[in-house]
């Protein structure tokens, strides 16, 4: 399939690999659901990709085909799960844990979540400050941690046999922090590695072990773990896409639909109240103003692009 002269997209083919960092609550849901999916004990609800179709020429020619029939995806058969975690809980555990799924859903999945064992995960207190684990690495250096990671992630690959490999951040939300000269380029971030600096968060040195293997990177929180000049410029030496900032599936995503409402109609807002009612470990890391506050911050971006200038 060619999508302009001289690019062309190659099959999706093999197993794909998919990598969490962080598998907790979301990630363990989303594992869960798959499959669920995959085994017809529930349908794909939410799913662009599953159940989501696409317009072909006029739409009195009546060309609607599903998305995952006219583009090349993988199917949910091909997928393969891993991922990283500060607790030791199989999938299983975590996700009966979180209490999102039902009981009696889970129990028929239980053979294959408990299979999904985390690795050692890449933390820092001073970036989540509420929560703490025994499962995680010890190094040298947060470029020794970096080597880890990547010596994890080519196990996996080995391990499972994935042709594909793509990484999606699942962890918690870290405190806010400015971007420094250490994150100016790549270079400057891998001496910071080399050194330890504290100005590297660890959801960046999984964004950077990834991007180095060449694993497209998407982030589900409002870390800054892409939005950095040094990784974006590893991103376009290795050809990598990255994508994301927040998942936005619950406050967030409804003031992104209706922000374009208001400034379509000309709606000035004077402010915008709402509250966070958070369960499972989420709501402790955000109990902490630091973490809360780099939320914040990712919500105003969304609202101020949306709505400025017309407001």
């Amino acid at each position: 399939m060619a999508l302009k002269k001289g690019v062309d997209v190659k099959p999706a083919g093999g197993k794909l690999g998919i990598l969490l960092p962080g598998m907790g609550a979301v990630a363990t849901t989303f594992i869960a659901g798959v499959l669920a999916v995959r085994r017809g004990l529930a349908k794909p609800i939410g799913s662009l990709t599953q159940m989501g179709t696409i317009r072909l020429g006029k739409r009195t020619d009546g060309k609607t085909p599903p998305i995952k029939e006219y583009i090349s995806l993988a199917g949910l058969d091909d997928l393969v799960f891993g991922g990283w975690d500060i607790f030791p809980d199989d999938a299983y555990t975590a996700a009966t844990r979180a209490g999102v799924l039902e009981s009696k859903l889970l129990e028929q999945l239980k053979d294959e979540l408990s299979a999904i064992k985390p690795m050692t995960a890449v933390f820092e207190q001073a970036y989540v400050k509420k929560i703490t684990g025994p499962n995680v690495k010890k190094g040298t250096s947060k470029m020794d941690l970096a080597d880890q990671l990547a010596a994890d992630i080519e196990k996996f690959r080995t391990t499972n046999g994935c042709d594909r490999l793509v990484a999606v951040w699942c962890g918690s939300t870290e405190v806010y922090r400015k971007p420094t000269d250490t994150h100016s380029s790549l270079e400057k971030f891998e001496d910071g590695l080399r050194a330890s600096s504290d100005d590297i968060a660890p959801s960046q040195i999984y964004a950077y072990a990834c991007l180095r293997l060449g694993i497209p990177y998407a982030n589900g929180a409002p870390n800054l773990a892409l939005d950095i000049p040094a990784l974006t410029e590893l991103a376009r030496k290795n050809g990598v896409p990255i994508t994301g900032k927040d998942f936005k599936t619950g406050q967030t995503l409804m003031k992104t639909i209706l922000a374009p409402g208001f400034k379509a109609r000309l709606l000035g807002l004077q402010g915008w109240y709402s509250t966070n009612i958070l369960g499972n470990r989420d709501g402790e890391v955000l109990d902490d103003p630091e973490s809360f506050k780099s939320k914040e911050v990712s919500k105003l971006g969304v609202l101020n692009h949306i709505l400025q200038p017309s407001l």
